[in-house]
């Protein structure tokens, strides 16, 4: 087994070119609420919060469909190159 790490290094960054969403977890504990925020912002993601701890897709899984439900429907609206086709 080779232990070396498979590096890739990537032309564009898609969180750069392409829109994202991101569901913030406002009782995670292991990354604060106003660093997820910090994140998100830096993104220009859309955003939803939850009252929940780190994996809100498991303690709130209707709320992260409602935000894939969101995206999808974004992305699906866009203009084809907006979109990254």
């Amino acid at each position: 087994m080779n232990a070396c790490p498979v590096m890739i290094v990537w032309a564009v960054r898609a969180w750069r070119s392409l829109p994202s969403w991101y569901l913030i977890a406002t009782q995670d504990q292991a990354i604060p609420p106003d660093a997820q925020r910090m994140f998100a912002n830096r993104m220009g993601a859309t955003t939803s919060e939850v009252p929940a701890s780190h994996v809100p897709m498991v303690s709130h899984p209707g709320e992260a469909a409602q935000l894939i439900k969101k995206a999808v429907g974004a992305r699906t609206a866009m203009p084809a190159g907006r979109a990254g086709s």
